[in-house]
């Protein structure tokens, strides 16, 4: 009898042993977070949008993983976001290997956005538009590609997030105000006749009070060569943010 409890206890302890030697199979990033907030995932692409003031050369992620996983870079070191940084993560049991993304963003483009349409003489300036949406696009192998939608605040202000190596391009509209009519750029309201004379000829003979439309090329006339499909962002300064003013009005 004494023999078969000390097999059975010595069963028990064997089982038990086996138990504790199985490995976590999981290689995944739980979280990540910096000082000014949380990163996005989405699959294995994570984003998150920084201040301006962050150094990206300095950051240091705090990150949870499956456990027993191990990360590189690792949790807490001191890493440069100038770039997407790729992290390489392996589960306890050393068999599953995944791979991350993650993007710091910084704002790059303020954009402020005036409507146009209610332009008189007693109201000479253009109103800054609240709740207008400003989208924004890559080209994608020829395409135009729908990146995200940003909404001006109550001072008519939004910001564009991204790296400012990269190309941008993009439309703003608030009910039936848009900032390009017939492919022009509109670019204002002529507010008295000095403006007149010294702006580009406009496609048709202007008048105080008419919208101004964008000289794109600067060959000192509006015509068919000045018509764009999306407003372009490029040549972005290497460091701080470019502002753009926009205009939109009512075709």
């Amino acid at each position: 009898m004494k023999i078969r409890i000390l097999m059975a206890l010595l069963f028990v302890l064997h089982v038990g042993c086996q138990k504790e030697e199985v490995q976590n199979t999981e290689a995944s990033i739980v979280s990540m977070r910096f000082d000014f907030g949380e990163v996005s995932f989405e699959d294995r692409e994570g984003v998150i949008k920084a201040p301006a003031s962050v150094e990206l050369e300095k950051l240091m992620p705090t990150i949870e993983l499956s456990e027993g996983a191990v990360v590189y870079p690792p949790s807490k070191a001191m890493t440069d976001f100038t770039q997407p940084v790729d992290y390489t993560v392996t589960s306890e049991d050393g068999e599953n290997v995944n791979y991350y993304t993650v993007s710091v963003w910084l704002p790059i483009v303020k954009f402020t956005v005036y409507d146009c349409t209610n332009w008189s003489i007693e109201n000479p300036v253009p109103e800054l538009v609240s709740n207008a949406k400003i989208s924004i696009f890559q080209d994608e192998s020829g395409e135009k590609e729908l990146l995200e939608v940003l909404t001006t605040d109550d001072n008519g202000e939004a910001f564009l997030y991204g790296h400012g190596e990269m190309e941008y391009w993009y439309l703003v509209q608030k009910g039936e105000a848009v900032n390009l009519i017939d492919g022009y750029i509109v670019n204002g309201v002529f507010q008295n006749q000095e403006d007149i004379d010294n702006s580009a000829v406009q496609p048709q003979p202007s008048a105080i009070g008419d919208l101004k439309f964008m000289d794109a090329d600067g060959d000192g006339r509006v015509n068919e060569n000045d018509k764009v499909d999306y407003r372009r962002i490029w040549n972005l300064p290497e460091n701080g943010i470019k502002a753009f003013t926009v205009y939109i009005a009512k075709p």
